[in-house]
């Protein structure tokens, strides 16, 4: 674990205590918690074999008692002495003013058990019978369960990925290991420990994510430290578990962002359980419909091995049609679309719209200055937010009553543009007015346990339409989900950021992937004034290999990872001055250094260049090789730490996922 630590540390840049308490429960940082975790105990000296006895009267029946005590071990405890003379206290502290015990301190013995209780009646799902392509990933992984190999388990959605993670676990298991499984969000590890409980009953799994309280995280820590827990599930969080007889890692749709760390220590979870399991020579499967173009390009490398599964066990893919709109068309949903939503509702099925932008209206201007309504302590506009009557900002939390007037030149008429899914749901209500409508995103899921309870509510069908975010486009089986509506997704087909389309095609891929799940044919209708981009139409012909080699060449031509290696210096302060002088010290000296393959860029803003009243700029360094980039930071993160001014934040972000 502490060797593990250290390459962490050594790679993101980052001092070894930060990420030593990364993996360490907040008990355990505690100054007192060897004094809280550990117990006073008691040994007879030699005087006291002598001279005990001899003391004893024939009706001092408890000391006798606590005498035999210690003439069976070779060290009791107070509560063990308690058990056979209820006085023990004062007379063991007697004995130790005599000489004739001694005391000391020992780590406290724990019996692991779960104190969580979990309700699941399904039954164990054990012998599930396997696709042959299934089977074929199952026997070509299971070989190699004695060596490193990184597995790209590349699955369309719904094609059964999770049991061949389960039948190679069941085999790992069965050789005595442990088995490390990480999934991208905290929302779908209840649906997957539920899963993982049918059908491993007999074995203890543990799951470990930020939510968990400090009691609870504890306990989870000790029952995978101690080799008890069979199985760990978790976030990213979880990467930094210390498991003494690691068999396996599974890194479920291995390509999510969320398994990037933003914030202290800039982790890849992903990466670093590849490193993992290089180390301690065992196998990882990365399981994914659309792989990140990192893992596509190892396996066109021949670093990793890929193993398809095309097609679902139970039913056919859902159809994906493109719906073409005008954007004068003045309509959140085209008529073809609502057309298909009524025939749905009447068959009783449910219907998914798909829209990443919570809110109800992206923007509120002016329809004479153009004046737009901005957040004062970000560059971003405020977000109207209906129902509770408010302009918010989704970058720092500010909020502010919804004016009546410009705030410019006072004209009443001012015009909010843009959807958002509270605008949404309002729409549907109109347009469906007997449907019942559920919106789900982060406004509507803060309370804890709201997610879970919606998507109750989901399953047992008591909802026609479910109007949603990210949130729901991955992960989640919805049995009577029949349709799913795709809006917005334009705005991501020219973004400046060069990973924008590939994470379009995976979002969208994803959430294609929700409807049909049981019995029912799913389709997909993805609105769009764009209907011949390649993103969609590879989208619709299901052809992501062609896809990932085109964006792989434009990649190259671009010099862009994974081709390269990027590191991205992030810098913040009150004053734009500060940001500025601390960017140049650092570009200065960055220059300096002379390693062959380092490119340094200029200096440049943030693209949110304010946000929560700082103003944020960024240096960019990229180099050709892992090897020159790490000798380069060994040297430029030393400097940079030097530079360190309280007045000014900064951060190295190594294989930055947004530049």
């Amino acid at each position: 674990y502490f060797s593990f630590c250290q390459f962490v540390a050594r790679y993101y840049c980052v001092r070894f205590g930060q990420v030593l308490f990364l993996g360490l429960p907040l008990a355990i940082r505690r100054v007192n918690f060897l004094e809280r975790f550990s117990e006073t105990v008691f040994s007879l000296t030699e005087k006291g074999h002598r001279e005990i006895p001899g003391s004893l009267s024939s009706r001092a029946i408890g000391k006798k008692k606590l005498f035999d005590m210690f003439q069976g071990q070779k060290s009791i405890t107070l509560s063990q002495a308690k058990s056979v003379y209820s006085t023990a206290r004062a007379e063991l502290a007697s004995w130790s003013d005599k000489e004739w015990i001694t005391s000391g301190q020992r780590s406290q013995n724990y019996e692991f058990t779960s104190t969580r209780k979990f309700t699941d009646d399904q039954e164990p799902t054990i012998g599930i019978e396997l696709t042959e392509p299934q089977q074929a990933a199952v026997e070509d992984i299971s070989a190699n369960l004695e060596t490193h190999q990184a597995w790209l388990l590349q699955g369309v959605t719904g094609s059964g990925k999770t049991e061949v993670y389960f039948e190679v676990m069941a085999k790992t298991l069965r050789l005595g290991r442990q088995i490390m499984v990480l999934v991208p969000e905290i929302n779908l590890t209840p649906q997957f420990e539920s899963r993982l409980r049918s059908r491993f009953p007999k074995n203890q799994i543990v799951t470990l994510n930020s939510s968990m309280s400090d009691k609870e995280r504890l306990q989870a820590w000790m029952l995978v430290r101690s080799g008890v827990a069979s199985i760990v599930l978790g976030t990213r969080l979880a990467i930094f578990a210390s498991l003494p007889k690691l068999g396996l890692i599974v890194v479920d749709e291995e390509h999510d962002m969320s398994y990037k760390q933003v914030e202290g220590v800039r982790y890849n979870a992903r990466d670093l359980a590849i490193y993992l399991a290089s180390e301690n020579n065992i196998p990882i499967i990365l399981g994914s419909a659309t792989p990140s173009l990192e893992t596509y390009f190892n396996f066109v490398q021949g670093k990793y091995k890929r193993l398809k599964l095309n097609e679902r066990p139970h039913g056919p893919l859902p159809d994906i049609e493109l719906i073409s709109v005008d954007r004068a068309h003045g309509r959140a949903l085209a008529p073809e679309i609502l057309s298909a939503m009524q025939v749905c509702l009447s068959r009783g099925e449910q219907v998914l719209v798909f829209l990443n932008r919570r809110g109800y209206a992206s923007a509120l201007f002016c329809s004479s200055c153009n004046w737009a309504a901005m957040c004062g302590r970000c560059s971003a506009r405020l977000t109207i937010h209906k129902h509770s009557v408010q302009l918010r900002c989704h970058y720092c939390g500010y909020q502010s009553k919804v004016p009546d007037q410009c705030a410019e030149c006072g004209n009443h008429d001012l015009i909010d543009l843009g959807q958002g899914t509270q605008r949404i749901e309002d729409d549907l209500r109109v347009q469906f007015p007997e449907a019942s409508v559920l919106r789900i995103d982060s406004d509507t899921t803060k309370r804890k346990g709201a997610f879970k309870a919606m998507r109750g509510v989901i399953e047992n069908s008591d909802v026609d339409i479910i109007v949603g975010t990210q949130m729901l486009a991955k992960g989640h089986d919805f049995p009577n989900l029949s349709l799913v509506v795709v809006l917005g997704s334009d705005q991501s087909l020219f973004s400046a950021d060069f990973r924008a389309t590939e994470r379009l095609y995976q979002q969208l891929l994803q959430v294609s992937g929700r409807p049909g799940r049981g019995e029912k044919k799913g389709r997909v209708m993805l609105q769009t004034e764009f209907a011949q981009h390649p993103v969609y139409q590879s989208l619709i012909h299901q052809t992501f290999d062609e896809f990932a080699q085109q964006l792989l060449l434009e990649r190259e031509e671009a010099a862009f990872p994974p081709l390269c290696y990027q590191a991205l210096l992030r810098v913040a302060a009150k004053q734009e001055s500060q940001v500025w002088k601390f960017l140049s010290l650092a570009q200065s000296e960055a220059i300096k250094i002379k390693v062959p393959g380092i490119e340094v860029y200029d200096a440049v803003p943030s693209p949110l260049f304010k946000m929560a009243g700082l103003y944020r700029g960024q240096l960019l360094i990229q180099a050709a090789s892992r090897k020159s980039m790490r000798g380069f930071l060994r040297i430029w993160s030393m400097y940079i730490d030097a530079l360190r001014d309280g007045a000014v934040r900064h951060a190295l972000d190594v294989d930055p996922l947004d530049v």
